[in-house]
């Protein structure tokens, strides 16, 4: 879902079966644990899309590895009031040789809006965003501050008008059956891989071992305690802002005991080094300190029967909510997960079918982010909340350090539709003759991603 819910925390490789001739050393070797459907700029969502659309896409801005804005799409860009003006750079073409122009930009972000069935994520994002087409130049208007507005813009690629599957970025595109490979094409950025070739793989322990037995490029090891990568791997550890949320429309109470079971009931290793129990009610690595939610204790939840949905498949999910239940049991509540297809859970997370509901998101890297939670039509807003507080203090957050995040927090903790049970580190291992590049948003979706990797001469 968003950047979003459903994005799994990972890079996951492909998987060859035993006596398989791999592929030109040269080319990388990956997997997507679930089929991402088609490349779709305009509708397609989750987190295996995303890295489709940023190998195969371009946004007018990017992010680099130290969470800078840089160029893509537009090579310079100012902001005055609430107008941000971008000059698209020349020579911009997509897959198929057509022009990249205004008009493309213009497109999307009119698609994207207006379309009953696009990404839910990116129609949160240009959310009250007005834009104008003129010749190399788009006007971008929006109440949000300027950094803000840059930093969600860097997640909307743009398509070819009328075509949502095309795209301009580093890489061409092909699909055959269950496998999807990207080919280096002329770019701004001057990939320096020839291709990237996928293949799906959803079990672990086959990933695992294909893993171990130097079949993969990348992959990222099950979360399980003193795991080590074989010797043709090295351990790389990214900074993330991902988290595993529990929504509740059963009001504040079942959050109030998962704040408690989840300080009792899951042991700070029980992951390795993945995943840690979660302090607080927002991201302490977007800035934010630890802060329990203050809301009255309520009547003893003894005798109540909680249903939480989750996406069906997971097992670092599972394990979790396993302990879970087993330490609601021991306050007479009887907490059962029950696992759906991914897309049923958005589904019905959208329509606020559900009475608790859990997934894996990842943050922006900037602290509005977390408003997604709250905003009236957040695209993680799944409970309806709201506060008569809320209006004047988002005026009022122009600035990551600015006091009024205190006192929004605060507000958040009387009263919160979701608490987060883990917070995450990503953890993958990668060929020691291939050089990447981590970053804020992991190894695919910061500027230029793939397009910077280089394999060892």
């Amino acid at each position: 879902m968003r950047r979003g819910i459903f994005i799994l925390l990972v890079v996951l490789a492909p998987g060859f079966a035993p006596g398989a001739a791999p592929l030109a050393a040269q080319i990388v070797q990956e997997s997507f644990a679930r089929d991402p459907g088609p490349l779709d700029f305009i509708r397609g969502e989750g987190f295996e899309q995303a890295i489709m659309q940023a190998l195969a896409g371009d946004a007018l801005v990017g992010l680099d590895a130290q969470n800078r804005v840089v160029p893509r799409l537009a090579d310079r860009w100012v902001s005055k009031g609430t107008t941000t003006r971008f000059h698209l750079r020349e020579g911009l073409r997509f897959s198929s040789g057509a022009p990249v122009g205004s008009e493309d930009v213009a497109w999307t972000f009119h698609e994207i809006q207006r379309g009953t069935g696009a990404s839910p994520t990116k129609k949160g994002l240009l959310e009250g965003v007005r834009i104008r087409a003129a010749g190399a130049m788009v006007e971008v208007s929006s109440t949000k501050p300027a950094l803000r507005l840059l930093m969600e813009l860097a997640r909307v690629p743009i398509a070819r008008s009328g075509h949502p599957e095309e795209g301009s970025g580093p890489f061409s595109f092909q699909r055959q059956g269950t496998e999807w490979t990207f080919t280096a094409r002329p770019h701004f950025l001057h990939p320096k891989l020839p291709a990237l070739h996928f293949r799906l793989l959803a079990d672990e322990q086959a990933l695992l071992q294909n893993l171990q037995k130097g079949w993969l490029s990348i992959g990222v090891p099950p979360a399980r305690r003193n795991l080590r990568p074989p010797v043709n791997l090295v351990e790389l550890r990214q900074p993330t802002h991902a988290q595993l949320l529990v929504w509740s429309r059963l009001g504040v109470a079942p959050l109030q005991a998962l704040e408690r079971y989840r300080n009792e009931a899951l042991p700070a290793d029980l992951f390795g080094v993945k995943a840690h129990p979660s302090r607080g009610l927002w991201p302490e690595s977007l800035g934010f300190p630890p802060m329990a939610i203050q809301a009255p204790a309520p009547p003893p939840p003894r005798g109540q029967h909680w249903e939480l949905l989750y996406s069906s498949g997971d097992e670092l999910v599972q394990k979790t909510l396993l302990a879970l239940r087993e330490r609601a049991l021991k306050d007479g509540v009887e907490l059962e997960p029950k696992p759906v297809e991914a897309a049923l859970l958005y589904e019905r997370l959208q329509k606020g079918d559900f009475q608790l509901a859990c997934a894996i998101n990842i943050f922006d890297p900037h602290p509005w982010s977390v408003l997604e939670l709250m905003e009236p039509a957040g695209p993680l807003n799944f409970c309806g909340w709201q506060d008569t507080l809320y209006p004047g203090l988002a005026q009022r957050l122009e600035a990551p350090a600015s006091p009024a995040w205190r006192e929004l927090q605060q507000v958040w903790s009387r009263h919160p539709a979701a608490i987060p049970i883990l917070d995450f580190t990503s953890v993958v291992w990668v060929d020691r003759n291939l050089t990447v590049a981590p970053g804020v948003l992991g190894l695919y979706l910061s500027t230029p991603g793939p397009a910077g990797w280089t394999w060892a001469p």
